[in-house]
This record gives structure tokens, sequence and C-alpha cells, in this order.
């Protein structure tokens, strides 16, 4: 016949039996980070696993006069019940919520000269200047992607384009009518090109190449895609006076967004860089206001077209834009959705426009939050857009 145990011994063996875990988790991991609440439930638990076993296992042999064998096994099944309804040892285990971070405010001061002759490729993430080219290095873009047929013209130096009825480029003479048919790329207006998509295109193009840095015209260049391959754009060009066309070949490279091509050399030209190496390009461009109907030459930001957002706010102060303001801005893709009205020019002066903050999401995925602070350098020239970012 087996021992028999008091009460009270009933009572140490079922509360050792049951806490011993619990102070053996606590000690062993006394080092490591432990969570406070997960602790509790582990206490709470152990409460209700101890009041549901001294209910059960053990036996009273009072006085029936006592009150306590009345008392006790109520209190010890309202203490189990209460044990899992307000401590939590039922509730289902929590997910721990990591403190997000926010990046350093980094802030940035870009020169493009007070003629804004340089374009700046940059980016946000490694916080800096990928490269920088003067704006004449280059004339036309070629969509590079695999199946792309676009061509482009460079807005930095106020260039056109207009379609011939000639499909020979050699017929053409002179450029008579040129300028009520002229058509121009604008970057807020990305659909509307002047050459744009040549892939079925069978005529001839007369370029008016804009202007060089100091402002001076340049000279009209015809042109005309003869095929387009997987690998390689062929076409010619010739310029005004001339009667003889040369044919030129580029290369596709997918690395890129674009393959450009300076008339000046006839020559390919490296100007974008690998296109996800930056987000963000600092230049002058077309933008095409609506009323009156005119292109008009400004300096702002464009977006890398390879999967980078932006949006403006205005209601927003800097300081209290975090990651949860993300969903208030109305991202998108267009090349312009920084652009240039974060500035104003009014009474021979540019002032800037505190009020626009702008998100960015780059193609990396990470968001950065940007306001510009000045346009002008220490000396009081133009041309240096100074920002301030954060990443959040």
């Amino acid at each position: 016949m087996g021992k028999k145990f008091t009460f009270v011994e009933k009572l140490r063996n079922i509360l050792v039996s049951v806490f011993r875990p619990l102070y053996m988790n606590l000690f062993f991991n006394m080092s490591s980070s432990i969570s406070v609440l997960k602790v509790g439930r582990q206490f709470a638990g152990s409460l209700a696993v101890a009041a549901f076993f001294i209910s059960k296992n053990i036996s009273f042999s009072f006085n029936t006069k006592s009150p306590l064998p009345y008392f006790f096994p109520r209190l010890s099944v309202s203490f189990y019940l209460l044990s899992c309804t307000l401590l939590g040892g039922c509730i289902k285990e929590e997910t721990p919520v990591l403190r997000h971070s926010l990046g350093n405010i980094m802030s940035r001061s870009l020169s493009l000269s007070t003629d804004y002759r340089y374009q700046i490729f940059y980016n946000l993430e490694q916080d800096s200047i990928i490269s920088r080219n003067i704006k004449t290095d280059w004339d036309i873009a070629f969509d590079a992607s695999p199946d792309g047929s676009t061509v482009y013209l460079n807005q930095a130096k106020f260039m056109f384009a207009s379609r011939t009825n000639k499909i020979n480029i050699e017929d053409l003479r002179d450029t008579t009518g040129f300028f009520k048919t002229r058509l121009w790329d604008a970057s807020n207006n990305p659909d509307s090109l002047s050459i744009g998509n040549v892939k079925n295109e069978t005529h001839a193009f007369w370029i008016d190449r804009g202007l060089d840095e100091v402002g001076e015209p340049l000279d009209f260049i015809a042109f005309k895609v003869i095929t387009i391959t997987k690998d390689k754009y062929t076409f010619k060009i010739m310029r005004k006076g001339e009667t003889v066309a040369q044919q030129f070949d580029i290369q596709r490279d997918t690395n890129y967004n674009k393959i450009y091509f300076s008339f000046n050399t006839n020559k390919a030209v490296i100007i974008e860089p690998r296109k996800t190496t930056w987000d963000l390009e600092f230049t002058q461009y077309i933008h095409t206001f609506p009323q009156p109907y005119i292109p008009y030459l400004v300096v702002g930001v464009l977006l890398n077209p390879l999967s980078t957002q932006a949006g403006v706010d205005s209601t927003l102060a800097f300081e209290k834009i975090d990651i949860s303001n993300v969903r208030s801005f109305k991202l998108n893709q267009k090349p312009d959705a920084i652009g240039y009205d974060w500035k104003e020019y009014i009474g021979g002066l540019y002032s800037i426009q505190f009020e626009y903050n702008y998100i960015i999401n780059t193609q990396k995925g990470s968001f950065h939050k940007m306001r510009f602070v000045d346009f002008y350098d220490s000396k009081g020239n133009k041309g240096t857009p100074t920002f301030e970012y954060q990443r959040l």
C-alpha cells in the first residue's frame, strides 16, 4: 500500500511540478530577449494548471461542520477560470512587431551650372552621383528594351522634329514649312513624341537640333530608320544642304533604358548609367503648357522609368512624414512626377515651394521622403538644386 500524503505535501508536490519548468525557463534565458507578455502567459497558464490539479487531486477529510471543504474546491475552480480569463493563458501567441527606424537626413547640392549645361544621374540609396554629362553630348536616343522601337529627342537641347512626305531621305532638300508641322517630346506628355515609335515608319524626318549649351541654334538633320532587329537599329542621317545620306548601326544593350547617338561625332555615346544604378535625373527638359499650347524649357527632376515612382503632398510637415504616410501619397511613374514646380520664378528670382514634399519609391523598393530647400549656390548663382531626403 502506497504512502499517504498529507494535504500540505500534495499541494507542495503539485506546485513544484507545475512551476519548476517556468522557473527553469526564466533562469536559463536571462541573457536572451524574452517577451514579457510571453512569460506572463506562461505564468498564467501555470497558475491555471495548478488550480485545476488542486481541485481534482486534493481529497478532503475535514469535519463537516468546517466551512473549508465547501469553500476551498470552489475557490480552486474559480481560481482556474480566473487565471485563464484575466491573465491571458488562453490568448493566441503574440506576433512581435519591430520598430521601424528612419535613415539619416541627407542634404545635397547638385550644380547644373548657371546655364544648366549638365545632366546628373543620382542614386538615393548610395547618396551619390552615378554619372554627369554635358547636355549637348547627345542628340537622339533609342529604346534599348528587347522589343523597343521608340526614338527620343534630347529635350534639354530644345529639339524638334517633323515627319516629311518623303520616303527616300536623299530626296529632302529644304525645311520649308517645318515650323508649322514640328512636334516635340515633353516629359509631362510622354505618350506624345515627335518621332516616337518607328517600327512601321517608312517616311523620313527633319530634326531641328535645338540649342547648344549657351543658347545658340544648331543645324538641321534629316533622319530615317531603315531596319529594327532584336540586336540593333539601322538608320540614315543627312545634314541640310547635303545630298548623300550616311548609314549607321547602333547596338541594343538591355542593361540600359536607352542607347544614345551624337550627331557631332556620328557615334554611339554612353549617357545614362545602367538602368539599375540610378533613381533621379536632374536636367533641363521640355514641359508643354496647355494655355497657350507651347513647349517651354524648364529645370527639374525626372524619374528612372524602371519601376521608380513618386508623389507629392503639400499638407504634411516634412518632419511628420513617416512610412505610415506613404499611402496618402498618390505615387505614379510619370517622368516628371517630381518635375520642376518645387520652385517658382517671381520678380527675376527663383523661390522654393517649401510646402511641397515628395515620396519616392525606388526600383529597389525603398521609400524616401524629399524636399527642396534652395536653387542657388553659396555665391548666389542659380542652377544648384539643394534638397534634403531621408529613407523611411
